[in-house]
């Protein structure tokens, strides 16, 4: 037995050492920290293979295609207890969708037929073809005029084949393997890909034997042999080696081919090689990340291995709460962070580096971001704010936006929320069907901004209840036009408002604004005389003052509420 010490590095690495932490700890093994450090024994490797694919298994067991396929037996069982007396044409939808086709992504036809799960077919021990049985299983059909009572029939039969199929999927040796082929690709690609099991052209069908013999038995055997004659160095730890021939051409956005791009390193001679023990590290990246729809984030905090865990354990349970929600990776950010920051004062003085995989559009990549001091506070003085938020979301052209992502992804990027208000209040005016979200939302939105400009020094004579202010007084206004039989009118008002901010022109918002009160009769207030302040504050002003003016028909007394 030999004693393996890991040091914390990059923010890669870092991950590769969080996710072997869990590994470890999901197999009930022992791990000693040491400040930046940690320490486990050698015998732990053995069956590690099992462990690793175990972790992932079980830690996303419920967004696994398994997962879906066996956890319809709670929809069979519920109808078999009441006897099929609840059994309506909205069921036998939801029997048929579920049954689907070959070519209807996310069925039981679907899953039974692709290639990933063939090629697990072939390591299960079982009596059963579920090819087979994906030929004999077909939709319910009901005919025009027929009741349920008439396919009743029909529909147990149905039934009775997918009580075989779960069954099958049931088995240990099922899970094992078919939910081993659901995390390798959605999973483990994400991180890494082109060697062992994720290689095109490996020979290995058991994907365990491929990553012991690729990962595990490399670093087994290094750790077996004295490195003291050898001269090379690991590019991630100083550990001795004898070659050169592991690079981290195998990560995905981070390495490179030595063999086909030898310009990419120093002088046209590579450099840069790992030795098997980080190569073995580097690949429990998937398992130190936490992912969830296209998203996944890690939180670099490098002070200690214990606190790097921990926050990232804690994001992790976070995300797992909120499956159903695109905005969990940022809910869980935000909840995460503000607790684990106030756990130690040594956070008052150190910035953390925030990770995220992001693969929404089709072209994954990670984005950086340094979660300051300011960033933590804001987001922790508005987490009520934000809550409120979670929900409201536009759509602009044929893409669809989140305002909690949007808002948080500025936080991230150190910006203001101005151009986002901007936007959504255009959106409001010009299509209301395109806006989940109401003129209390702006407000929110506003009362972030506001937190957000105070760290930044600005603002800090303007509290959150003057917001409402400047929000009422648009709302009354409007109230003002509408008694006129004029709020016709409003839309053009609103426009040339938006406008001005939008050109920081204050002097057109300030002749426009005199000219409608001067129309209504009413008393200007004294607070628009703060738009010639300075740009901040009139645009803090103006846009709260225009979302109050702006017709809500989903919120028409919205200009009084919080």
């Amino acid at each position: 037995m030999t004693n393996i010490r890991v040091e914390m590095s990059e923010w890669l690495f870092n991950a590769g050492i969080v996710g072997l932490v869990n590994i470890l700890k999901y197999a009930g093994n022992e791990v000693r920290y040491d400040g930046q450090s940690i320490e486990f024994d050698s015998d732990y490797l053995e069956g590690f293979e099992n462990k690793y694919f175990g972790y992932l298994i079980d830690t996303y067991e419920k967004t696994l295609a398994w997962y879906r396929i066996v956890s319809f037996k709670d929809f069979i069982s519920n109808h078999e207890k009441n006897e099929y007396k609840d059994f309506d044409v909205h069921e036998l939808n939801r029997l048929n969708d579920y049954i689907g086709s070959g070519s209807k992504a996310g069925s039981l036809k679907y899953y039974l037929k692709s290639n990933s799960y063939k090629s697990g077919y072939e390591l299960i021990e079982s009596v059963l073809n579920p090819l087979n049985l994906e030929k004999e299983i077909n939709p319910v059909k009901i005919k025009k005029g027929q009741a349920i009572a008439d396919i009743l029939k029909d529909i147990k039969i149905e039934i009775g084949k997918i009580k075989t199929i779960i069954g099958y999927f049931q088995l240990e040796e099922t899970k094992k393997y078919l939910g081993c082929k659901n995390v390798i690709y959605t999973i483990i690609n994400k991180s890494w890909s082109g060697v062992s099991f994720l290689n095109s052209q490996t020979k290995e069908k058991n994907m365990y034997k491929d990553f012991k013999d690729y990962f595990v038995k490399d670093a087994l055997v290094y750790l077996d042999t004295s490195q003291n004659n050898n001269k090379y160095r690991c590019f991630s730890c100083d550990r001795k080696m004898k070659d050169m021939n592991s690079n981290l051409s195998f990560m995905n956005f981070t390495g490179f081919d030595a063999n086909r791009k030898p310009s990419n390193v120093w002088n046209f001679k590579n450099d840069i090689a790992i030795c098997p023990i980080c190569k073995l590290i580097y690949s429990c990246v998937p398992a130190g990340f936490t992912y969830t729809y296209n998203r996944g984030i890690f939180i670099n905090e490098n002070h200690s291995v214990e606190n790097c865990v921990r926050i990232n354990r804690r994001i992790r349970t976070e995300v797992f709460k909120d499956t159903g929600n695109q905005n969990s990776t940022f809910r869980a950010l935000s909840v995460s962070i503000g607790e684990a920051i106030n756990e130690s004062n040594r956070y008052e003085y150190s910035d953390i580096q925030v990770v995220r995989y992001d693969d929404n559009n089709g072209n994954p990549m990670y984005r950086f971001n340094i979660l300051s001091k300011k960033s933590i506070s804001i987001i922790n003085n508005c987490k009520d704010d934000l809550d409120h938020l979670v929900k409201c979301g536009f759509k602009e052209i044929n893409t669809y936006y989140s305002v909690y992502e949007e808002i948080m992804k500025n936080i991230l990027n150190n910006e203001n929320l101005f151009l986002l208000l901007h936007k959504m209040i255009s959106i409001k005016l010009t299509n209301t069907k395109n806006a989940t979200f109401n003129s209390t939302h702006l407000n929110y939105l506003q009362r972030i901004n506001l937190e957000f400009l105070k760290g930044a020094g600005m603002m800090e004579n303007i509290e959150k209840d003057l917001l409402k202010s400047y929000r009422i007084a648009g709302y009354y206004l409007r109230e003002a036009y509408v008694k006129k039989n004029s709020n016709n009118k409003l839309n053009g008002i609103s426009y040339r408002l938006l406008n001005s901010l939008k050109t920081n022109n204050p002097n057109m918002f300030m002749d426009t604004v005199l000219n409608c009160y001067l129309y209504t009769g009413k008393q200007v207030p004294n607070f628009l005389i703060d738009c010639l302040r300075d740009a901040v504050t009139y645009k803090t002003i103006g846009y709260a003052f225009v979302s109050g003016l702006i017709e809500d028909k989903t919120n028409r007394t919205s200009g009084g509420n919080d």
